[in-house]
């Protein structure tokens, strides 16, 4: 029997995921002043359910004038048939509204009485709720602690290492010659460790090969010790690649946005209408968009790319 496929936010239906960006942008209506940080937070949460441009627009246009309330969005996404897709859906959405809420580093108390009753609609317990607010705290626990290790640590490392580059080579002359290490043990095993005919073996390709041995060794248990900062390394490249991307298209769908707005308010002043509300979403989007490129930037110099 063919297992059944669970949907991701990102794929349910349109009405669903519109249902959804409109509860981000009544998280960003809850603050008066929304920064640019709680912006480029929304537009991250908005790339989680890959809507299109239309649809993002629509979301916009709704945040100008909202006209259906969080209980009736929130109603839409309860109504979700699936049991594993809705839970999926409650718990995405009520943490993309977490990391809006906190992306200024600030909890206002409108955004927190938001908060609630977003989680209250969504029949979302207070102790779940706590648990999705530790789990964003401490999401950047994620990758190990970018630390040396002390310097006994590194000290104990080093004899290790240089131990076993000396032992390797030792145990390979002792087995393949005569005596042990005894002077006479030690010329026969390089001997032996030579390549050619037994007649015509010299100790300097045994001794070069002994040595060779030895610095690989050295070298793998040196690597062996750093291998938990070389994963975190290559983890960190990974995650920051992946960021790279995702600002750049944030950074791309402000452009796009910004330019709606610039086209709302040319339209709405030739037909009499109020326009500021369009202007200050116009000036909002242009700093969120200065910002993204801000932290694009910065993670690729912390990637040393140009």
């Amino acid at each position: 029997m063919k297992k059944k496929q669970h949907r991701e936010p990102g794929a349910m239906p349109q009405e669903i995921r519109m249902a959804y960006g409109k509860l981000l942008g009544l998280m960003l209506l809850a603050e008066p002043r929304p920064e640019s940080a709680q912006v480029v937070a929304f537009y991250r949460a908005l790339s989680g359910i890959n809507l299109k441009d239309r649809d993002r627009h629509a979301v916009l246009e709704f945040i100008i004038s909202p006209d259906t309330s969080g209980e009736e969005l929130c109603r839409l996404i309860l109504d979700t048939p699936d049991e594993q897709e809705r839970n999926l859906l409650r718990f995405t959405l009520l943490e993309d509204l977490y990391r809006i809420m906190m992306a200024d580093h600030y909890e206002g108390d409108e955004e927190a009485t938001f908060f609630m009753r977003a989680a209250r609609w969504l029949s979302i317990r207070q102790e779940h709720v706590e648990q999705v607010r530790k789990s964003i705290e401490e999401a950047a626990g994620y990758l190990p602690a970018d630390e040396k290790p002390a310097l006994g640590n590194r000290v104990m490392h080093q004899a290790v290492a240089g131990t076993a580059g000396l032992a390797v080579p030792l145990l390979m002359v002792a087995e393949a010659g005569r005596s042990g290490l005894t002077p006479r043990g030690v010329i026969s095993g390089l001997h032996a460790l030579s390549p050619g005919k037994s007649r015509r073996r010299s100790i300097i390709p045994g001794l070069l090969i002994t040595l060779a041995a030895g610095a690989a060794t050295w070298q793998c248990s040196r690597w062996l010790f750093q291998l938990p900062q070389w994963r975190r390394n290559r983890m960190a490249a990974r995650i920051s690649k992946i960021e790279d991307k995702q600002l750049r298209q944030i950074e791309k769908d402000l452009q796009k946005d910004e330019q709606l707005a610039r086209r709302m308010i040319k339209r709405q002043s030739r037909e009499f209408q109020d326009s500021d509300t369009w202007q200050e979403l116009a000036a909002l989007l242009l700093k969120s968009r200065a910002l993204a490129g801000v932290l694009v930037k910065e993670i690729r110099i912390a990637r040393g790319l140009s």
